[in-house]
């Protein structure tokens, strides 16, 4: 009997306990889906790889390949728009927000084109494009907090720089300490920035968290949260958030709505998933799907608990005693599988309750 159930927990627990095959696929998070003149450009984060070697992607469309690029969005070819916070409201933040920016600036790519943007009525530029950081260190160091917000024009003024850089290739990055936009809701101004292929980052106090978070992450890009005064952490985030997010560039399919598949290989790990590219002015319904490769958890997860339980009872069946041959009671003491009972003396042990200690 114990051979047999050895044998059955062998055969089940064999192919649940091998191990993974080498660069198991796992699911590609996609963080936004921008289009525009007749490009896409979905937004991923591969920070869940250590690879170091070449990346390589491959998009399917309807089982038929197409050509597409996979590009680091903190690389060559970056259009980087700063919006700061310049309003009187927001004087106290303003020395934070100016440093943060300018340490973004000295940590971007070397030809990393830039505008400054203060965001104070009427929204104006500061300086032209700029290429390099010494010039953008030198506006940022020249602006002085007056006047009234003015978030949505300053935004709608961003989104119109660098007209000609790629979809996807345009970051807008906001510093601010208001809570949202002044008036304009947070899926409009996500929807506008998506159909100018346009990431947003926001570097913000925590209390703006809400309406932030909404409008960024729906455009591939993120809300990094800074409690005042201290913004190194938020700032950091942003270079090393921007750091892992890719471009995976191709050209719109003609017929939208359309899935695609996307397939990359980091050296170290696989990450494939499915990404719905919408049609215009349809909000994108979820960017990713996860795909097999949970559900292939699950189903292992469920067989080992099988498993357990199955040698569980195994071990229970296997230590109760054989039924004896002769008279119960004295056929059990001879085989030593029982004592005999003892006459109780003194008083009675009351028995005492053992407590018992989402997974």
């Amino acid at each position: 009997m114990r051979r047999w159930g050895v044998a059955v927990i062998v055969l089940l627990a064999g192919p649940l306990l091998a191990p993974p095959p080498a660069q198991a696929a796992v699911p590609l998070p996609v963080a936004g889906v921008l289009s525009g003149g007749g490009e896409t450009t979905l937004v991923v984060d591969l920070s869940a790889s250590n690879g170091t070697g070449k990346r390589s992607v491959e998009v399917t469309l309807n089982g038929q390949k197409e050509s597409a690029d996979l590009v680091p969005v903190m690389s060559d070819g970056l259009a980087v728009t700063i919006v700061v916070d310049a309003s009187t409201a927001g004087a106290a933040t303003l020395p934070a927000w100016l440093s943060a920016a300018a340490r973004f600036i000295l940590e971007a790519p070397t030809s990393t084109q830039a505008v400054v943007i203060p965001d104070r009525r009427p929204a104006t530029p500061a300086t032209g494009a700029l290429r390099g950081p010494s010039g953008v260190v030198g506006a940022l160091t020249g602006i002085r907090a007056d006047g009234d917000r003015d978030t949505t024009a300053a935004l709608t003024l961003a989104r119109s720089q660098f007209p000609r850089v790629e979809t996807g290739r345009r970051v807008v990055v906001l510093y601010t300490s208001a809570a949202n936009a002044g008036g304009t809701r947070a899926a409009d101004l996500a929807d506008d920035f998506r159909a100018a292929g346009t990431i947003l980052v926001v570097v913000g106090t925590a209390a703006a968290s809400g309406f932030w978070s909404d409008a960024a992450a729906a455009t591939g890009g993120f809300f990094a949260p800074a409690s005042e005064p201290v913004v190194v952490p938020a700032l950091d985030q942003v270079e090393s958030t921007l750091r892992d997010r890719y471009l995976v560039c191709f050209a719109t399919p003609p017929k939208l709505p359309a899935t695609v598949n996307v397939r990359i290989d980091t050296g170290d790990l696989t990450l494939t998933g499915d990404a719905v590219v919408p049609a215009p002015g349809a909000a994108p319904g979820g960017a990713t799907r996860v795909r097999s490769t949970i559900v292939g958890s699950m189903l292992i997860a469920t067989g080992l608990a099988t498993v357990v339980a199955i040698v569980i009872l195994l071990i229970a069946r296997g230590r109760r005693p054989r039924p004896a041959a002769g008279p119960p009671a004295l056929t059990s003491v001879f085989v030593g599988r029982a004592r005999a009972p003892q006459p109780a003396r003194g008083r009675a042990v009351v028995p005492r309750e053992h407590g018992t200690p989402w997974s």
